[in-house]
């Protein structure tokens, strides 16, 4: 019973904290450059809400889908895992965690490729296509 009490309070502290970093989300977000302004759309309203990014009403309005359920084609897309980066061909980026920590990734090809730019400051946010796939990736590394 003491043992179920002690789990309690080593576990809580690491979920409470154990969120992803909004702040750093909007502020790479917010330096996406396009021709126009890009209105961000997520069936997680809780987590949208706490984005300081220009929201849309409805995936019809939006430019870019965070985190979609379900194949979307017509729309840009940001998943929340690497491994749905690296399946999902259409999607620009990822913003998931990784052991408490927030990571955010975009791919550089896939953003050029939909006219889009990032911030220079946000340079370290971005990857190459062969940064997704292994055989390519050692291949570059040797």
């Amino acid at each position: 019973m003491k043992m179920k009490y002690i789990y309690l309070l080593l576990l809580t502290p690491i979920l409470a904290f154990s969120g992803i970093n909004t702040k750093q989300v909007t502020d790479v977000l917010s330096h996406i450059k396009s021709e126009k302004t890009l209105s961000f759309f997520s069936t997680n309203k809780s987590f949208i809400d706490k984005l300081g990014v220009k929201k849309a009403n409805s995936i019809k309005g939006a430019d870019v889908l965070l985190f979609p359920k379900g194949k979307i084609d017509k729309k840009l897309v940001i998943v929340g895992s690497y491994s749905e980066l690296q399946k999902n061909k259409k999607s620009i980026g990822a913003i998931y965690l990784k052991k408490g920590r927030t990571q955010i990734m975009f791919v550089g090809e896939r953003l050029k490729k939909e006219g889009l730019k990032i911030s220079d400051k946000y340079k370290k946010y971005l990857i190459t296509e062969c940064h997704l796939n292994p055989v390519c990736f050692l291949k570059v590394t040797k």
